[in-house]
């Protein structure tokens, strides 16, 4: 019996030291601590990177960490070796890889703590943390490949997410991001957290770093604020992401998409705001399910790749009125495409820019000189049994330039009239009476120009109400250009033909 009662005592003992708390003066605790197999850990009191050192080499078993009543104070290490980079450790942060790889899986973290370090947390077993409210810097791989946490509120008083912070948490189901001030959401910072299906952006998120969501391959539709003043969304952003659906026309403050930053992904239908500005090589590069996409008016080069592989698009007019080049494999493989239209403004289509559209069935260039093309525009594509229509004037020009000339080559006359509302609920109506061309809009006109084939102004007004007439009696030629500006700017420009 009394062995019996001795064993438990032992047992006892050996417990109670696999829980410990202490109460700590900076760089004390390796004195403190003499059973490096503890489980859980309480410390208050004050510590330094003296002592997170001893932890991360000496504490491999631990699994619980309480920081909650402890307060981290700044040291210098003025005997470090010159080879070392870092000799100060500030206060309030955790330095860098202090608990990487450990088998933590519980950390209550100080209120007052403002920076965790590089890799900190990285390889741990974490499956929930909060961070404090005074937390303003997560450095790059914090909490990368941490595969138990679950989800993730970053406090709004955060400054700066780093590269890579929470890359590849492979059980990452839920992240929000809600600042309070001006944030950018930092490079691969969730990349690869493939069971990621919830995302809120707030809206100061005013940038989303390269590969920032890529490989997120459960984060089908992120929660953009309607409010957002998002204007980057950075190289390969949600690339092989899941992303069917985003509210990018939310984006009022978007000027940029940046290369690669969409490709790959299930995107069904895009509505771009007319704030954007550029668009990167490849943005939407094989987006299988991609039916309709519109460009805004400020994007007149479009990309090499832009919008290559995207086989369900079948639109009227994918090019807007002012797209001047095409680049290289920008509509590659669009093999749904039935009726393709070259606005007048085109003036350079790139290298397989065209190539693969099999199902082509017309093709009308509106542009009066024929555009440059680069090699093999159209490989693939059976081109002789194609019609392509032209205006009248210009198509022998067709008729004689490379590539363009496989076509079936059709001229197409101008029409006589015009009832064009293309600006939004902006009409302009255009027709000829005898030599008069008579011009009504349902806004002021206050200039309107006309031009002959060759771009020379023969006449011009400025009539200051919603109608207006030129005589063309002295002109000769059948073909005119009419340029109407209305009040507030807006400008129509459109080809006549005068009987």
């Amino acid at each position: 019996m009394k062995r019996f009662f001795t064993l438990l005592a032992a047992c006892l003992i050996c417990c109670s030291m696999w829980a410990v708390q202490v109460d700590c003066v900076a760089g004390s605790l390796s004195s403190i601590i003499d059973d490096t197999s503890i489980t859980q850990l309480t410390i208050t009191g004050t510590i330094d990177a003296r002592d997170f050192k001893f932890i991360a080499r000496n504490l491999n078993s631990l699994e619980q960490l309480d920081l909650s009543n402890a307060e981290i104070v700044a040291y210098n290490n003025e005997k470090s070796p010159v080879f070392l980079s870092i000799t100060t450790y500030d206060a309030q942060a955790i330095p860098a890889t202090a608990f990487m790889s450990k088998k933590l899986s519980n950390v209550v973290l100080p209120q007052g703590l403002t920076t965790i370090g590089t890799a900190a947390f990285a390889g741990c077993n974490i499956e929930s943390i909060v961070l404090p409210t005074t937390l303003e810097n997560i450095e790059p791989y914090a909490f990368s490949s941490c595969n138990n946490l679950k989800s993730i509120t970053l406090p709004a008083g955060l400054r700066q997410l780093g590269e890579g912070a929470f890359a590849r948490c492979k059980n990452l189901q839920e992240a929000t991001i809600n600042p309070d001030d001006s944030f950018s959401v930092g490079k691969d910072a969730f990349l690869d957290c493939t069971a990621l299906s919830s995302v809120t952006i707030g809206n100061n998120v005013t940038a989303i770093g390269p590969g920032a969501f890529s490989g997120c391959t459960a984060l089908a539709s992120p929660t953009i604020s309607s409010n957002s003043n998002l204007t980057t969304i950075a190289e390969a952003a949600f690339a092989a992401s899941a992303v069917e659906n985003i509210a990018l026309n939310q984006c009022n403050q978007l000027t940029t998409i940046g290369m690669w930053a969409f490709a790959n992904t299930p995107l069904q239908n895009v509505t771009l705001p007319e704030s954007l500005e550029s668009l990167g090589d490849g943005a939407f590069y094989y987006n299988l399910n991609m039916e309709q996409i519109n460009l805004p008016a400020a994007i007149t080069s479009l990309s090499n790749y832009l919008m290559a592989g995207n086989n369900a698009v079948d639109m009227e007019q994918p090019l807007h009125d002012g797209v001047t080049s095409i680049g290289d494999y920008a509509f590659y493989n669009w093999d749904q495409m039935r009726n393709f239209t070259f606005p007048q403004s085109v003036e350079y289509v790139g290298t397989m820019a065209m190539a693969g559209q099999t199902s082509l069935e017309l093709v009308t260039a509106h542009p009066l000189t024929v555009p440059a093309l680069g090699d093999s525009v159209w490989a693939g594509v059976n081109q002789p049994s194609i019609p392509l229509k032209t205006d009248a004037s210009v198509t022998d020009d067709y008729a004689a330039a490379q590539q363009w000339m496989e076509f079936d080559i059709q001229h197409v006359s101008p029409p006589t009239s015009i009832n064009d509302n293309h600006a939004g609920n902006l009409e302009v109506k255009a027709h000829f009476e005898g030599s008069w061309l008579i011009v009504n809009a349902n806004a002021v006109i206050t200039k309107i120009s006309i031009f002959d084939i060759n771009g020379v102004m023969l006449s011009t007004a400025s009539p200051a109400s919603e109608r207006a007439q030129l005589s063309t009696a002295n002109f000769n030629g059948k073909f005119y250009i009419v340029n109407v500006i209305l009040e507030g700017g807006t400008q129509r420009s459109f080809k006549l033909m005068r009987h």
